[in-house]
């Protein structure tokens, strides 16, 4: 038997072309017809916006009908087709709003370049499985196309002589279902998913949706659509919901449009803020209205403007249905429709009271080892001075040059040891006071300010943009300059510059014009102990740059001078052009 469309059914489908539209104004049904007058070829996609098949102003008009709609109502409204080989087409869509937010418009077409014939080839070229079906009197196969073949493994003259056979292949928990939407389906609800073993054995998941004819009784006579195996989206569906359930994390979505209402929470929510699914699918404010009253004010700019773009995540305190306070670090997404609309937020929301109690356990314990170092230092120090003082004084009234030699490099030790004791000082604050942003320029000249009595030009950039670093950055720009007057031979320029590179990262330069670094040294001055002084200076620079994320290589030539450069990663640099965002956290 042959799968071509009767001319009546051909007839049909041309008459009374259709778009389905979800609540969220997205094309997820096309007729075939339809796709044939816009120009779609059967294996293009559905196009992801009505602004994609018509002019803007059709759009809007279909938007304010659906914003202005009641139950029930439905008009009609001029709109223009984008047909992709004619251009702009005159039409005419009456707007039938649908009880899940979407709507069916039909559309009236006038005559056009197209044909019967085209739309004939164009439902057997289609992938997805066309069928018309007559419900009353008797369940009788009107067309079904070529890709029925594919899809169930079975010839079309099965589906012609034996229309209900097709049932036992049906998984037996999604019989009902299936059965009871071809019977009671009026106008477009949502597309049905039922799982269909293939003649080959296989279990598949496939997708209806289809638009009925009503009789003047209201009963449905037959029904016409499309079906499409979905086995690949639902195995990926059932994968990212498998994790989602099992994540120990709170993973939600919360709708906005056409009104508030939790979408999705998985299991995890208990675990992390107390608050049970049901509980939230309620009231999607559950965490505002329980959040702690220092922090209130964070949740409520959070939604009064939640589709606004954050550094960070928030950090907030919740009070659990047992009044115990807990720390929740939440991060969101914003979801726009294709209009710009915001219609949702997904996000994560994690309990992070334990790790922050760990975290100011440390920091108490950082500041008890740090007073300790701290006074250690000062009493060792205050001894340091009365041992070179002594030993100052016991050089200056002795006259036997051995003894004097020997006073010598006892000074010159004591001095060493009064180096190591202020290098453990530099060593404790790094990492103690957090990374900020700060000025590159304005960060190198406060370096370079203790350097004024020395016989030496140096250049610095007068913006050069911000660096996201820790203050005590400050003395890795003191130890280059530093580094160059020491071991430089008779350096006259120190040049500072800083570049912003097409990837995001920034690039700060230090170059002189002294005698440069040995080919064999230049990993090699970066490690601890080398050096002619303390051999600390170019080591600690390394670590307090590799706390920020920046590597530190020398690149210059022997006889040209030393060069330095620093290579700062993209979250880190911000060109003088770039807006710096705003942190919102509790305190």
């Amino acid at each position: 038997m042959s799968t071509a469309a009767p001319q009546g059914i051909r007839y049909s489908v041309t008459r009374n072309p259709v778009i389905v539209i979800d609540a969220f104004e997205r094309p997820v049904l096309i007729s075939p017809d339809l796709r044939v007058a816009l120009g779609l070829r059967p294996e293009d996609p559905i196009p992801g916006s009505l602004r994609e098949i018509m002019d803007d102003s059709s759009a809007q008009r279909v938007h304010f009908a659906l914003l202005n709609r009641n139950a029930g109502d439905s008009g009609t409204l001029p709109i223009r087709l984008a047909c992709r080989a004619a251009g702009f087409h005159d039409a005419a869509a009456e707007v039938l709003p649908t009880t899940g937010g979407g709507a069916v418009l039909v559309v009236s077409l006038p005559p056009g370049p197209w044909s019967t014939e085209d739309t004939s080839r164009f439902l057997e070229q289609s992938r997805d499985l066309v069928f018309s079906v007559l419900i009353h009197p008797a369940v009788t196969v009107r067309y079904v196309n070529a890709a029925f073949r594919s899809l169930t493994g079975h010839e079309p003259e099965t589906f012609y002589n034996e229309p209900l056979r097709l049932l036992e292949s049906v998984h037996p928990d999604d019989r009902t279902d299936v059965c009871s939407a071809f019977q009671t389906l009026e106008r477009f609800e949502s597309p049905v998913t039922f799982r269909f073993r293939h003649l080959n054995g296989e279990w598949r998941r496939l997708e209806v949706v289809a638009t009925p004819t009503i009789d003047d009784g209201g009963r449905v006579v037959a029904v016409d659509g499309i079906t499409r195996d979905i086995t690949a989206r639902a195995r990926t569906d059932e994968q990212f919901h498998l994790f989602a359930e099992r994540c120990p994390d709170m993973i939600f979505r919360v709708g906005l449009h056409p009104s508030l209402r939790t979408e999705y929470v998985n299991p995890a929510c208990r675990a992390v803020t107390g608050w049970t699914a049901d509980e939230l699918n309620a009231d999607p404010l559950v965490l505002l209205r329980h959040v702690h009253p220092d922090d209130r004010t964070i949740l409520e700019e959070f939604w009064a403007r939640p589709g606004e773009s954050r550094d960070g995540p928030l950090r907030f305190r919740i009070l659990d249905p047992h009044g115990n306070p807990r720390l929740i670090e939440q991060s969101v997404v914003p979801v726009n429709d294709d209009s710009s609309r915001l219609i949702a937020i997904e996000g994560v929301c994690r309990d992070i009271t334990d790790q922050q109690a760990v975290e100011d356990s440390l920091r108490c314990m950082n500041r008890r080892i740090g007073l300790l170092s701290s006074i250690t230092r000062h009493d060792i120090l205050n001894q340091l001075t009365v041992l070179q003082g002594a030993l100052e004084l016991a050089d200056m009234g002795e006259k036997d040059p051995e003894l004097s030699w020997f006073l010598a490099r006892s000074r010159e030790a004591a001095n060493l040891i009064q180096r190591l004791v202020e290098f453990t000082r530099d060593c404790q604050e790094v990492g103690q006071a957090g990374p900020a942003w700060l000025s590159i320029g304005a960060t190198i000249r406060r370096a370079a300010s203790s350097f004024a009595g020395e016989d030496v030009e140096i250049v610095v950039p007068e913006d050069g943009g911000e660096i996201l670093a820790e203050p005590l950055i400050e003395k890795v720009f003191f130890t280059l300059i530093d580094n160059a007057l020491r071991h430089g031979d008779g350096v006259e320029t120190i040049r500072f510059r800083v570049e912003g590179l097409p990837d995001g990262t920034g690039l700060i330069v230090c170059q002189d014009d002294g005698s440069g670094v040995p080919a064999d040294q230049k990993d090699r001055i970066f490690e601890r102990g080398i050096g002619r002084n303390t051999g600390l200076g170019l080591y600690l620079a390394r670590e307090i740059l590799g706390i920020a994320g920046i590597k530190i290589t020398e690149t210059g030539e022997i006889g040209e001078g030393a060069r330095f450069e620093l290579r700062v990663p993209a979250c880190a640099y911000r060109s003088p052009d770039r807006d710096r965002p705003r942190m919102h956290q509790a305190t």
